[in-house]
């Protein structure tokens, strides 16, 4: 992930951030299931979910810290 969108994500608000974190969720649930299934393609495509999953919940834990 570039620097200038892991900002972007800086500069969300706390509402923002918990409905990318479902979004995020709903993805790499579908994406296991999809593996399990057979039918992903790209297995590396997972992994990139549940990091961005991980950047989105350390964003925002840090941002409920400050608050």
């Amino acid at each position: 992930m570039k620097k200038k969108a892991r900002q972007e994500l800086h500069q969300l608000s706390q509402a923002q951030l918990r409905k990318e974190i479902t979004k995020q969720e709903k993805e790499v649930s579908r994406l296991r299931l999809e593996l399990r299934a057979g039918k992903l393609k790209n297995v590396h495509q997972l992994m990139n979910q549940r990091h961005q999953l991980a950047r989105l919940k350390t964003i925002a834990k840090e941002k409920e810290l400050v608050s």
